[in-house]
């Protein structure tokens, strides 16, 4: 690489202040007075009637059946589960952790700084003084004679008619209707509710057992017979095994007697239980509607036609005379002096600075880092666990249901009769006088002043800058890649010739082989 110096064109851009004008549109206002005409409203108090229906309440009397709530207490049983807990042994493993110590090494990073040396190219500011010419657009004013139009105002008295609503009362006589009220008797049906006896049968358990007559043992055992001392030493042949038997002895008669009133067997009177479900009647009280006659007053109305004279309004025109006042105007020509603008163009020599660049070749030493790998050992602890069994008593939940008695309110209701005075509302008409406001609009003239816009041309001056591009000069350092010659030398390897003979294993002399060995 060689490093040549060039010589290229590099466009500059200056700015450059210019002078020019432009035409704007000004708005200028100017006083007018003008009449308008306005709507007075004006209020005005007016008499009239109206009819009102108004309420009025009656008392009256009337009938309704309640239904009371009352409680009551029942009793019953309900299904409760009961948590019971059992305890009950558990095998469960768990991981103690330990720690232990182990080495290794790692590769750290290490930041190594080493000088070395850079050149750089640094522009070099400096200013030059240069001078030019501009156009400048100059503002000459020139006198200038107008004729322009005015509107003089004047005002001039008119007169004129309106018509004007008059209000006129006039008696007429109407025809309206009343209701006149008046009582009547009437008859109607209401149902009463009423306990009525009914016969009816129910299911009832009875015991219809009988008395019956069971022996009963009274003790005459063979013991008891030997009480009969007397009678079986008289009677000598007395069995051992009943005193009944002592009858049989047959020698002495009053032995037979003795025995006979002494083992003479007893009775006693016992209760045979026999339940059999019977219909028993029975009467209960049912309750039954039943349709009552009852007399009840009812009110009612009659319409009356009635007459009666009123005043009604009627609007009636009138044509009335005025004077009012009308604003005229009247245009009158006149003349005036003004002066007119005008563009001169001009040139103007100016001095401006240029700011430019020269480009210096400078050299500096700077630290570059560099990242060196190391090898540093280090000790790290790692965590681990050994697992280890181990037991533990837990509470196991079972549910266990149990009948468990409540007591609950149940609500029901009875039905009452009771009655109560109500307020019966009925419409009754009424005439009301009433004053009412009516709006009359009154025309009146008045006079306002405004503002009346007007658009006035006028040119302005006005500074602009421009952007020239200019062409200079400048010598720039480029790398150019250039081709050298050298002189290198190299190895070159070539076969070797065959010796003599070697065309044929037995070749006895040169030339035996017709002389195309090449031999020679």
């Amino acid at each position: 690489m060689v490093t040549e110096t060039r010589t290229i064109t590099v466009n500059v851009p200056v700015q450059e202040e210019r002078q020019g004008t432009r035409t704007v549109c000004k708005t200028v206002y100017e006083d007018k007075v003008e009449e308008y005409t306005v709507n007075v409203p004006v209020k005005e108090q007016r008499q009239g009637t109206r009819t009102v229906c108004k309420t009025v309440y009656e008392p009256h009397e009337e009938t309704y059946t309640v239904m009371v709530p009352y409680q009551e207490q029942m009793t019953g049983t309900r299904t409760v589960c009961k948590t019971v807990y059992e305890p009950q042994e558990q095998t469960y493993t768990v991981n103690v952790p330990y720690q232990e110590q182990m080495t290794g090494t790692r590769t750290v990073c290490k930041m190594v700084t080493v000088p070395q040396e850079q050149t750089y190219t640094v522009n070099v500011p400096y200013t030059e003084q240069m001078t030019g010419t501009r156009t400048v657009c100059k503002t000459v004013y020139e006198p200038q004679e107008q004729t322009y139009t005015v509107n003089v105002p004047y005002t001039e008295q008119m007169t004129g008619t309106r018509t004007v609503c008059k209000t006129v009362y006039e008696p007429q006589e109407q025809t309206y209707t009343v209701n006149v009220p008046y009582t009547e008797q009437m008859t109607g049906t209401r149902t009463v509710c009423k306990m009525v006896a009914v016969q009816a049968t129910r299911t009832v358990c009875q015991d219809q057992g009988h008395w019956e007559e069971v022996a009963v043992s009274t003790g005459c055992a063979t013991s008891a017979c030997g009480g009969c001392g007397g009678c079986a030493s008289s009677c000598g042949g007395c069995a051992v095994s009943a005193c009944g038997s002592c009858g049989g002895c047959g020698v002495a008669s009053a032995c037979g007697a003795v025995a006979s009133s002494c083992c003479q067997p007893a009775t006693t009177r016992r209760w045979v239980s026999n339940k059999v479900m019977v219909e028993v009647p029975y009467t209960t009280y049912k309750q039954v509607q039943e349709q009552v006659p009852y007399t009840y007053t009812v009110t009612k109305c009659r319409a009356e036609q009635r007459t009666r004279t009123i005043n009604v309004a009627k609007q009636v025109q009138e044509q009335v005379p005025y004077t009012y006042t009308v604003q005229k105007c009247r245009q009158e020509q006149r003349t005036r002096t003004i002066n007119v603008a005008k563009q001169v163009q001009e040139q103007v020599p100016y001095t401006y600075t240029v700011q430019k660049c020269r480009q210096e070749q400078r050299t500096r030493t700077i630290n570059v880092c560099k990242q060196v790998q190391e090898q540093v050992p280090y000790t790290y602890t790692v965590n681990k666990c050994r697992a280890e069994q181990r037991t533990r008593t837990i509470q196991v939940a079972k549910q266990v249901q149990e009948q468990v008695p409540y007591t609950y309110t149940v609500n029901k209701c009875r039905e009452e009769q009771r009655s109560r005075t109500v307020q019966v509302a009925k419409q009754v008409q009424e005439e009301v006088p009433y004053t009412y406001t009516v709006c009359v609009n009154r025309p009146e003239v008045r006079t306002r002043t405004i503002k009346v816009g007007k658009q006035v041309q006028e040119e302005v001056p006005y500074t602009y800058t421009v952007c020239v591009t200019k062409q200079e000069q400048r010598e720039v350092q480029v790398q150019v890649c250039q081709m050298v010659e050298q002189v290198r030398t190299r190895k070159v390897y070539k076969a070797a010739a065959p010796a003599c003979g070697g065309c044929s294993t037995a070749a006895p002399a040169c030339g035996s082989c017709g002389g195309g060995c090449g031999c020679n």
